[in-house]
């Protein structure tokens, strides 16, 4: 008889993975991403507040529902294993790090926003490559 299958080898972790780099990996900066890097210094114009109010605030659009960064992750995280990979512990810090901006979108606050920016992108950036590399890894090991 096998042994109990560790968190990073069950196919089910994998499928969560995967489903999750989607859902949220390749949206949350599916519009910033494009910007000019001079578009995230200076004043917050309307073109940065645009692209992350999509990026953040509807992540995930169902028809006229919208889901926020921080509710595709919750979502998802209700059915991952209690104890997270390194790199979902990773994503999880970031989508904080969005959601505290997002509360920041909601009100208008751009000078709130301003200070948070470039925290923002790197939270994205850290959310695309951890569930990125996460995926490679579950790979490699099935």
């Amino acid at each position: 008889m096998a042994g109990p299958s560790t968190p990073t080898s069950t196919p089910d972790l994998l499928e969560q993975v995967a489903a999750l780099k989607h859902d949220l990996g390749k949206y949350v900066a599916w519009t910033s991403a494009n910007l000019e890097d001079a578009v995230w210094t200076g004043p917050v114009d309307d073109e940065l507040v645009s692209a992350l109010c999509a990026d953040l605030l509807a992540t995930r659009t169902h028809g006229e529902s919208k889901e926020a960064a921080w509710e595709v992750w919750r979502s998802h995280r209700a059915s991952l294993p209690e104890a997270l990979e390194p790199e979902l512990a990773a994503v999880e810090v970031a989508v904080g790090v969005l959601e505290d901006a997002g509360a920041c979108l909601r009100r208008g606050d751009r000078e709130a926003l301003a200070a948070k920016r470039s925290a923002v992108r790197e939270a994205q950036m850290t959310i695309r490559a951890q569930l990125r590399g996460l995926h490679r890894r579950l790979l490699r090991e099935r």
